[in-house]
């Protein structure tokens, strides 16, 4: 079962990322599917807000793509480890002032008959702001101590 829900998330990615098939979805994510993703005042609820979401990161991103860094599966889950590569675009109306090379995600995912019933993303949210222009990098002052301990001049 492990290996055929593997196929399902790498399927997945291809088709909407590499192929732009956002109909797929519905094959894939269960009508009762829930994603929970930090910092969403709601979670997404069902394939169609799901699709809706995926969506809007394809418009924000139209040169989008994903390569698949890990896949990891036991019993009824699935753990990606991805990149997405794009060049910017715009998000919610932001114009970003540098490109976006890159950025990772874990996601995992809980499968039932072949179907995704539940999927929790993580991302690094900081990072793509940066990347992005929309957050500025913090200057770092003199004798600033970096999080890993080394100093910073």
């Amino acid at each position: 079962m492990s290996q055929e829900n593997k196929a399902t998330i790498r399927g997945l990615y291809r088709s909407v990322f590499d192929e732009r098939d956002l109909e797929r979805i519905a094959d894939v994510y269960s009508d009762d599917a829930e994603v929970h993703i930090p910092g969403m005042p709601e979670d997404p609820f069902g394939s169609e807000a799901i699709r809706r979401l995926f969506g809007m990161i394809i418009a924000a991103f139209p040169t989008i793509r994903c390569v698949v860094e890990d896949l990891i599966a036991e019993g009824d889950k699935v753990v990606a480890r991805t990149t997405l590569h794009t060049a910017s675009g715009t998000l919610d109306g932001i114009t970003p002032q540098a490109r976006l090379a890159s950025w990772q995600r874990i996601d995992v995912y809980r499968l039932f008959q072949g179907s995704i019933i539940e999927h929790w993303g993580d991302r690094d949210d900081t990072s793509t702001l940066l990347h992005l222009g929309i957050v500025p990098p913090i200057e770092r002052q003199e004798g600033y101590v970096s999080p890993d301990g080394g100093r910073q001049v």
